[in-house]
Order: structure tokens, then C-alpha cells, then sequence
């Protein structure tokens, strides 16, 4: 019998189309991932700015996983489940660096693609920072991989929107407004439900903006990596964003 299953040639033809549809899926993503460099450069060169997030208002806060009291996370709080992402699945508090912005930047109270910067210090796999980046989303197993239109920050939630692999699966994050200086973040697997996991509570109102670049593709979390089909989707659109445009503090930032 096991020779049988050894020697069954529909194995094969499986591991055969599953090569052929990851092989299609980078092929795909490369072109898109070209497409879209053009695209932007097209806009960086016409703005002569950022193609997107081209201003936004910058903060610094906090990372709290668990439950805080006297300011000292303790025991009793953390994810309900672990999440296979170290950061998230160790009680702690750490230091971020957050920039809020709207995607096309043409207006302050009219309806936008919202989008969050968080940079945790520390959290990266070579100890360095990591970058995540959230945008407004749905947030089912559908919608979360389509964007939605806020007119503010505090509109609804944001997301990861495309998946990050971990020792456990695919992994989205997801941010949820509360108030205007905190965010509450949990985590999901590809077709399962939100699991709270830490609050972002920032130290003060936005401030000024600041000349950022946030890069999750290069400082990804650690434990969470941005899988082949995403990085080559990406990295050519980071690489034109870089390379054509320098970013500087603007003055009369929109959302004032």
C-alpha cells in the first residue's frame, strides 16, 4: 500500500500544478509589481512629491501587550491565542514611531484611503526596527484584501491588507480606532476571527510630519515575513518611490 502511494502518478500531477500556479502567481505579481512602479512614478514625477501619503501627521506612543497597570505590563491580559508572532505572544511594552495619512492627499475632510505607519523599535528579526503598514480595509475574509474609502483616521479599521507569513500560517493585523490618541490591534489567519492582542496608545497628539520612509517589506516583523508573490508585487514600486522622490516635512499639512 505504500509502495501504491508512492508510486501513485496523481501525486506528481498535484505537486506539478501547484508549481505551475506559485510559478504563475510570481509571474503575475512581477507585472503587477511593475505596473504599478510605472504608475507611481508617473504620479511622483507630475506631483513632484510622494506618489501617495504624501503628508501626514506624525506621533510617538507605545506598544502595550497585555494588560498595564501603574504603566508596567502585567500577567492577565496577552492574545487570547498565540499568534506565531514573538512580539505579540510576550507580554511587553515597546516604542513606535506613527505617521497617519490619507492615500491621494487632495483633501482633509472629503473621503480617502486612510493609512497607518507604525515603526516598533527593536522588533525587527536582526533587532532593529520593524515597519508595519495599514490602510482602511474591510475586514472578512474577503473584504480585508480590498481597500475602503474614511474621511478621517478614526473612520473604521485599517489592516495589513495583504498577508504576512508566520510559523503559523497567514497572518493580517488589523488596527481599530479608539479615540483620537489609541489604537487597539489584534491579529487573524486567512479565514479565522480577529484575536485582540495589544493596544497602541500614543504619548500625545499628532504632530508635525516628519521625512519618514516606512519599509515592511525590508523591516518586516519578527516572525513575520511578506510572502515571495508579495515582495516581488512590492519592492518595484518602493524602489521607484525611493528613488524619484525625497521626503520632507510639508508645510500647511492638509489635515490641520
Amino acid at each position: 500500500m505504500s509502495r501504491g502511494l508512492r508510486d501513485d502518478p496523481t501525486r506528481g500531477a498535484v505537486s506539478a500544478v501547484s508549481a505551475g500556479f506559485a510559478a504563475a502567481r510570481l509571474a503575475g505579481s512581477a507585472a503587477g509589481g511593475a505596473a504599478l512602479a510605472g504608475a507611481l512614478g508617473a504620479v511622483a514625477v507630475v506631483r513632484r512629491d510622494k506618489p501617495l501619503h504624501a503628508y501626514g501627521r506624525v506621533a510617538t506612543g507605545t506598544l502595550i501587550i497585555g494588560t498595564v497597570t501603574a504603566g508596567t505590563p502585567t500577567t492577565g491580559g496577552g492574545p487570547d491565542e498565540p499568534s506565531g508572532i514573538p512580539l505579540l505572544d510576550q507580554l511587553g511594552a515597546h516604542r513606535c514611531t506613527v505617521r497617519a495619512s490619507r492615500a491621494m492627499s487632495l483633501a482633509h475632510h472629503g473621503p480617502d484611503v486612510m493609512g497607518v505607519a507604525v515603526r516598533v523599535e527593536g522588533a525587527g528579526a536582526d533587532g532593529g526596527d520593524a515597519d508595519l503598514l495599514f490602510a482602511s480595509t474591510g475586514t472578512g475574509p474577503v473584504t480585508r484584501w480590498l481597500l475602503t474609502l474614511h474621511r478621517s483616521e478614526q473612520g473604521g479599521p485599517l489592516t495589513t491588507l495583504l498577508p504576512q507569513d508566520s510559523s503559523r500560517g497567514a497572518r493580517w493585523l488589523r488596527l481599530d480606532p479608539a479615540g483620537r490618541a489609541a489604537y487597539e490591534l489584534s491579529w487573524a489567519g486567512a479565514a479565522g476571527r480577529w484575536h485582540p492582542a495589544a493596544r497602541l496608545q500614543l504619548d500625545h497628539a499628532w504632530g508635525a510630519d516628519q521625512g519618514l520612509r516606512f519599509t515592511p517589506v525590508e523591516r518586516p516583523l519578527a516572525g513575520l515575513r511578506p510572502p515571495a508573490w508579495v515582495r516581488v508585487l512590492r519592492r518595484p514600486a518602493y524602489q521607484v518611490a525611493r528613488h524619484l522622490t525625497n521626503p520632507q516635512p510639508h508645510e500647511g499639512d492638509p489635515h490641520d
